[in-house]
């Protein structure tokens, strides 16, 4: 960085230099790490919200709306162990003795998914990974997984759009992402890798290229693989009196 000073011809040069310094030091950090209005323009029109009686849309329209979850696994990592003193324990599966002594221990991890392009919902989620990733890696022993969205990450689907105030923490508000009326939904089922050049592997890379830019730029090296999760549970909590165990 190159730092100009100027000079007044008072006592204002050191001033003037300070400025100027912290000037260029904001025009850095604005390229490196975006400005506060980027990312304003939504890629997809946001649909209203179903009402809390209308459980499967609610579904359907977090699923469509929502860019991104966490994706949990059974962990070929680590696992669960009790030691010689009675204690339960999480240590590296190497290091846990015989796997009739071990539980499973799960794994989340952030992963982004689109259900299809801006303007045709599927319902089903598909992701970009690699096997390359732990997530992924972990579905090679056991291809079980859960999805879990969340109402409060809308923020960051649209920069425009806040989330409700059920969600947004505050000093004086009664807002959390735990509250039951921030909606929180889980899909569990089975990841599948989709069979290149067919009618839906198309349909996620369009989408998820769509709505997701920066994937169509990611490293080829990576040996990407579309996939999907086949839905056979849905878990939804929208409001007060408990979950709702919908039909799939």
């Amino acid at each position: 960085m190159v730092a100009m000073v100027f000079t007044t011809p008072k006592s204002g040069g050191r001033c003037m230099s300070a400025v100027l310094v912290l000037t260029l030091l904001s025009g850095i950090l604005e390229f490196a790490y975006g400005s506060s209005d980027e990312g304003e323009d939504c890629l997809c029109t946001l649909l209203p919200q179903p009402s809390a009686d209308h459980k499967e849309e609610t579904a359907r329209w977090m699923v469509h709306s929502l860019d991104w979850g966490v994706l949990s696994t059974i962990s070929t990592r680590v696992e669960s162990v009790v030691d010689e003193n009675g204690e339960q324990k999480v240590v590296h599966s190497s290091s846990s003795g015989t796997e009739a002594d071990s539980k499973p221990v799960p794994f989340g991890n952030i992963y982004s998914f689109v259900d299809g392009v801006c303007d045709d919902a599927t319902g089903t989620p598909y992701f970009l990974g690699t096997y390359l990733d732990q997530s992924f890696s972990d579905t090679l022993s056991n291809s079980a997984i859960s999805l879990s969205l969340t109402e409060a990450s809308i923020p960051s689907v649209c920069g425009t759009t806040s989330a409700l105030k059920s969600c947004n923490i505050s000093p004086t508000g009664y807002g959390d992402p735990e509250n039951p009326v921030c909606a929180r939904l889980v899909l569990s089922g089975i990841l599948e890798a989709l069979e290149p050049g067919t009618d839906e592997y198309l349909l996620a890379q369009k989408g998820l290229y769509q709505r997701h830019p920066s994937m169509a730029q990611w490293p080829s090296g990576h040996k990407w693989v579309f996939a999907k999760l086949n839905i056979q549970d849905i878990w939804l909590i929208d409001y007060f009196g408990g979950a709702s165990i919908l039909d799939v």
